[in-house]
């Protein structure tokens, strides 16, 4: 039997996937806040959700007054997305799209991008990153979220008690994949934090801000590890002017 492909893996992934999201306290109360902060105003723009999976993050930013254009590889994410959008806004458009190639959106169309969750998700971004900046009007933004680079890949170390005290980081500058089972099989892929910001800046980007955040609400005993190793990081980048 051939290996699964990794928009093979989010199909079969999908179903668990989208049920999980609104028990994902992580995205609700840690990455959201962060994700809607460096994206801003969006009343009345233009905004690619570029790997939208089951559409929740598109609804969100329609029902804030922006027009959406969702796209995902995983068609099974796509019809989910469709399926949560019918009583939503009805600004919101739904297209299957590998975020691999090139995209079938008009230069310039876009006032931001956002891509939740995903850079880390797929094996080539350069392209990804260009086509980005390519769909973004000279004023646009790109709004990302990834797992945090230096910590995610790592398990914690406990105390007898379970309590989670630390992460052995190893071998952190490797470039590498593995598949891992969080919704069922799907790849991930290990970049260090200058790598990213290497590629943003060879496709034109320049990085204006960068968040490693917190729980929305008061620190407890199942999440106070939180505030001592982050899980997520979100960036803002913006095109750097042609000269």
């Amino acid at each position: 039997m051939n290996e699964m492909d990794d928009i093979e893996m989010w199909d079969a992934a999908a179903e668990p996937y989208d049920a999980a999201v609104d028990d994902n306290w992580r995205q609700c109360h840690i990455t959201n806040p962060a994700l809607f902060q460096l994206l801003d105003q969006v009343e009345d723009q233009d905004i690619l959700d570029a790997g939208c999976g089951p559409g929740w993050l598109s609804v969100e930013i329609a029902r804030r007054g922006a027009r959406v254009v969702g796209i995902d590889a995983a068609e099974q994410m796509i019809l989910r997305a469709r399926e949560r959008a019918k009583d939503a806004p009805q600004n919101i458009r739904f297209m299957q799209a590998d975020l691999c190639s090139p995209l079938p959106l008009q230069d310039h169309s876009f006032d931001g991008v956002v891509a939740n969750m995903v850079l880390m998700d797929i094996p080539e971004i350069d392209r990804t990153l260009a086509e980005f900046r390519r769909v973004l009007r000279p004023a646009g933004r790109l709004v990302l979220s990834i797992t945090h680079p230096c910590f995610f890949m790592w398990n914690w170390k406990r105390d007898a008690a379970g309590n989670k005290l630390w992460k052995p980081v190893d071998d952190y500058l490797t470039v590498r994949s593995e598949v891992i089972e969080i919704w069922g099989p799907t790849r991930h892929y290990h970049r260090p934090l200058s790598w990213y910001f290497d590629v943003l800046a060879s496709v034109g980007y320049v990085v204006d801000m960068l968040l490693e955040p917190t729980p929305d609400f008061e620190r407890s005993a199942e999440t106070g590890h939180v505030w001592r190793i982050p899980d997520i990081m979100v960036i803002r980048a913006v095109p750097w002017p042609s000269s």
